[in-house]
């Protein structure tokens, strides 16, 4: 699927247009957005295949319906009133603010970007064991910037917290900050088409067998096999990703207090 990104256009229509033709499903994209806007399909034909346009309640909505995190929403909201703008002087202005968030966009995008790339050979080190993860993720918490805190929170011999930790170091994974560990610049991601994507899945979901037999009441597990309409499977698993996104616009601003793990399945038997 192509990814159509929101921040490449300073027109709202061409935006959600290019988005239209990038979903790999079934016609009637404007149907299932003008349930979603509470609206008729004629009043969405005629805004984005026309000259009207959404009011700033129906560019909530959209943008809602799109699953946009709160900066692509702020975005949206700002094409919609550009494109709305009563006079030359207040569009000018309002595409002067649409130009610097773009920048401010591309250049964070070129740093994660920069930041994401591991070698083979390093990522299937790091994808080998839930530990790499875990203890470089513990050290964003101020409790666990030492070999010592993590090996007694994650029950491990030191010895062996203490290779993987050199292996972050070496990496840039993690970082010293003083005398305490860090998480580091780089950033980690494993595509769906990664060969080692089986892997990760499983490290985690054995960890997570391994947590069900202490019965802590902070844990929660849920398993439900099922019978269902053809429809509304697919239409669980279309709501999937936006779940999974909406969770992580809580996570990213909110400041490193404890850790979990999310697993997810969803399957046909």
């Amino acid at each position: 699927m192509k990814t159509v990104w929101i921040f490449d256009y300073l027109d709202y229509k061409a935006y959600f247009n290019a988005w239209v033709e990038s979903q790999q499903r079934e016609r009637g994209e404007f149907r299932r957005v003008a349930l979603a806007l509470n609206v008729s399909s004629t009043l969405i034909s005629q805004v984005f295949r026309g000259d009207k346009n959404l009011s700033m309640e129906m560019a909530c909505e959209l943008a809602e319906y799109l699953a946009l995190n709160e900066t692509e929403a702020e975005y949206l909201l700002l094409m919609v009133e550009h494109a709305k703008a009563g006079s030359f002087k207040l569009q000018q202005r309002l595409g002067r603010q649409l130009r610097r968030l773009q920048t401010d966009a591309r250049r964070l995008e070129k740093r994660l970007k920069k930041d994401v790339t591991l070698s083979d050979s390093q990522r299937a080190i790091f994808y080998s064991s839930y530990v790499y993860s875990a203890c470089r993720l513990l050290t964003d918490l101020p409790e666990y910037g030492s070999v010592d805190a993590i090996a007694r929170h994650l029950n491990l011999p030191k010895n062996q917290v203490q290779r993987v930790v050199e292996f972050l170091l070496d990496n840039s994974l993690c970082v010293m900050k003083g005398d305490r560990l860090s998480m580091g610049p780089r950033r980690t991601h494993i595509g769906s088409d990664s060969p080692m994507v089986n892997k990760h899945h499983m490290n985690w979901r054995l960890l997570g067998f391994q947590k069900m037999l202490s019965h802590d009441e902070n844990q929660a597990f849920f398993t439900g096999p099922m019978t269902l309409s053809h429809k509304v499977a697919e239409a669980i698993r279309k709501e999937l990703p936006e779940i999974v996104s909406s969770i992580m616009a809580r996570v990213e601003p909110s400041p490193s207090e404890t850790s979990r793990c999310l697993n997810i399945d969803w399957f046909e038997f």
